[in-house]
């Protein structure tokens, strides 16, 4: 992953701050409470895509398992759903990608025989 990629995913979602916001600072212990578990969502889904980031960078489910405390059995099981779906994602943009300039390039093509089929005429 590219560092302005990386730099972009790392942007702290407005409401995971509003939520820590609240649960650290509401005056009704309630309210913070009910934030606080509004902000363990957020989290668990910040440290999905941390996860995600760190298999697209090369890390192994040992080093991911070690970061988070647990086996990296337990880390893949936690988590490889969401690379694979991360990956398959990649690989549908790659496609994309390869056809829309697949079509480019036939076009451009078509364009050349077009200009001088034109060329050979008006000589």
């Amino acid at each position: 992953m590219n560092d302005s990629q990386s730099e972009d995913s790392r942007n702290i979602p407005p409401l995971m701050s509003a939520a820590w916001e609240s649960a650290t600072s509401d005056p009704d212990p309630l309210a913070a409470l009910g934030a606080t578990r509004a902000l363990m969502g957020l989290l668990s889904t910040w440290e999905v895509k941390l996860a995600v980031e760190a298999v697209a960078a090369g890390a192994t489910w040992e080093a991911i398992g070690s970061s988070l405390g647990v086996s990296r059995q337990a880390a893949w099981e936690h988590f490889h759903h969401h690379v694979a779906e991360f990956k398959h994602q990649v690989r549908a943009e790659a496609r994309a990608l390869r056809d829309r300039h697949r079509q480019e390039m036939l076009e451009f093509r078509d364009d050349v025989r077009r200009k001088a089929k034109e060329y050979r005429i008006s000589r």
